[in-house]
């Protein structure tokens, strides 16, 4: 928590000063007991009506100034709290967004998207409820108790030997809770991996009427959720009817001793109310103690989660460049890689890629293609060999100059909310003139243009309102926008028709100074590629031109078996 903490420490003249007109004005509503005491026991009985109306003017400036303070105090916190956790998002995102794809598979999306989101928000309130109440709770305690002491020292004492049976109660029932609002934590996880897959997942969910499954799978999580929020509950739901029961016991005490206490003329009745009064301020501290305790509980474990995240070591290590010059653009010299550090994904798998040729990368499901893009993006490391860039290892480059070489499109890939031009030009320096060329060698451009809005045309969710192939394009043309110098193209025409796919193929040889890199499942994709890896298992299998491959490499010739017909 402490390194939570020094988020609130650029805040702290402001925090300082909000602290201090909250304990103003705190120590005003004390005084207001007392003179309410002084007026029924000393100046009624005069029949002063003038003085009366004197130190009841004085209690209405009392209630207003702190009124005033109050609410300025607040609005102070609330502010310096949601800037503190500005702060806290901002750096909890860009950790997340350094994190290797090792990291990010560890910690699993949801789970980041949890920490991120609702243990951030935990926080605040924590950050808020301590400037709010964290002074005024035990100034209100400590400030009643002393002036009890100096209004009937006797009366006092009754309630000061409650203060640590209360203490105790509330340290017990804290230190219980905080392991539950820990495994709470985790549940929401779940709940967050849950929903987040059924709504990316809706159309598929409905096409194959499965809402009873998931609705069933969704109750399943949401009941656990629930149960753990209810034991937690439960526990800490407890505090407050046991710290009522032993105060209202005191309460009860402090009557009945005071009665008699006036009865017998050793205190007066003016005394009396007032004790009430700030009997009823030392059950407020009390419970606001207590609400800082749960905030305290639950941000305690947001906080342990958010700074598992903060520091995760995941350093990239770099070496220096050398003075090493190729004939080849990337070379990858017996690579091995694994998810799982137990069996090869990639296994000695050694390559060389000519600049400006085109490199067909061929497979089934599952042999390690994509894999290949990822390490060569540096998104994962390798476990051993050396995977070079014009002669120099990948790990001598900025990680950010490295994937500036690169335009991608992954399998998977994400068109997000904005507009088609937005899309393409994705927060870069580029005019519309560029846009649209791109969009032009991206086969993209004639049905752009017949849009309503054209390049203005809002991209849905997902880009719900465009076909498989209309997005396809619109992620190429993202790709090579930029004219970058290595092209990679992830099964990136799995959904356009032969003609456009080839027409594409054409225009980027011709029209774009880049090395091309093709991952597909079909032929006739990396048929006229310069040079083609045919992989299997994470091994190489094949290596050559399309010619020498149907003529030596029998994986191959299955390929043009089943996908050409022999051809």
């Amino acid at each position: 928590m402490k390194k939570i903490l020094k988020y609130l420490k650029p805040f702290s003249r402001k925090i300082f000063f909000g602290l201090s007109v909250k304990s103003a004005a705190t120590i005003m509503e004390l005084f207001l007991p007392w003179l309410l005491a002084y007026v029924i026991d000393t100046i009624i009985p005069t029949k002063n009506s003038s003085m009366v109306f004197l130190y009841g003017f004085y209690m209405l400036i009392s209630s207003i100034l702190a009124l005033y303070g109050n609410i300025t105090a607040n609005r102070l916190a609330a502010r310096i709290s949601s800037d503190a956790i500005e702060n806290l998002r901002n750096d909890t995102y860009a950790k997340i967004m350094s994190f290797s794809n090792r990291s990010v598979d560890q910690f699993t999306i949801p789970s980041l998207i949890s920490r991120t989101t609702s243990d951030t928000y935990h926080i605040y309130r924590m950050f808020n409820v301590i400037q709010r109440i964290g002074i005024r709770a035990p100034i209100l305690l400590l400030g009643s108790i002393v002036m009890m002491l100096f209004i009937d020292p006797f009366l006092a004492f009754v309630l000061i030997g409650l203060l640590p049976v209360i203490m105790i109660v509330v340290l017990y029932i804290s230190k219980v809770s905080i392991p539950f609002y820990d495994r709470l934590q985790s549940s929401l996880d779940q709940l967050i991996r849950v929903v987040r897959e059924n709504i990316t997942g809706i159309r598929v969910i409905k096409a194959l009427a499965k809402e009873s499954f998931e609705k069933d799978k969704f109750e399943k999580v949401n009941e656990d959720v629930s149960k753990r929020e209810k034991t937690a509950g439960y526990i800490i739901a407890s505090l407050n009817p046991l710290m009522n029961l032993i105060l209202n016991l005191g309460l009860v005490l402090i009557v009945y001793i005071g009665a008699y206490r006036v009865i017998e003329g050793l205190s007066k009745s003016g005394s009396i109310i007032a004790f009430l009064s700030y009997f009823g301020l030392i059950l407020n501290s009390f419970l606001a103690i207590n609400r800082i305790f749960l905030l305290f509980s639950r941000a305690n474990a947001s906080a342990n989660r958010i700074i598992e995240v903060l520091e995760k070591d995941d350093t990239l290590v770099f070496i220096e460049k050398t003075n090493k010059e190729s004939e080849n653009h990337i070379e990858f010299k017996n690579v091995n890689f694994s998810y799982n550090q137990s069996k090869n994904d990639i296994d000695q798998l050694s390559f060389k890629i000519k600049r400006y040729s085109t490199f067909g990368i061929i497979g089934s499901t599952g042999s390690g293609k994509s894999t290949i893009a990822q390490l060569l993006l540096r998104f994962y490391e390798i476990d051993s060999g050396e995977i070079l860039i014009d002669g120099q290892d990948i790990r001598s480059y900025d990680v950010n100059e490295l994937r500036r070489k690169f335009g991608v499109v992954f399998q998977q890939d994400v068109l997000f909310s904005f507009s088609v031009k937005e899309n393409i030009q994705f927060g870069r320096e580029m005019d519309i003139e560029s846009i649209m060329d791109a969009a032009n060698l991206a086969q993209a451009r004639s049905f752009v243009e017949q849009l309503s809005d054209k390049y203005d045309e809002r991209v849905l969710r997902q880009g719900a309102n465009f076909s498989g192939g209309q997005k396809q394009r619109m992620l190429i043309a993202r790709a090579l926008a930029m004219h970058p110098e290595i092209i990679i193209l992830d099964d990136a025409s799995s959904a356009l028709d032969y003609k456009t796919d080839a027409e594409l193929r054409s225009a980027i040889k011709q029209h774009i100074n880049s090395t091309t890199i093709l991952i597909t499942q079909r032929i006739s994709t990396v048929l006229n590629a310069d040079l083609i890896l045919v992989i299997e298992d994470g091994k190489m299998v094949g290596l050559g031109t399309h010619k020498e491959l149907s003529e030596n490499c029998s994986y191959y010739q299955e390929l043009i078996e089943l996908q050409l017909g022999g051809v």
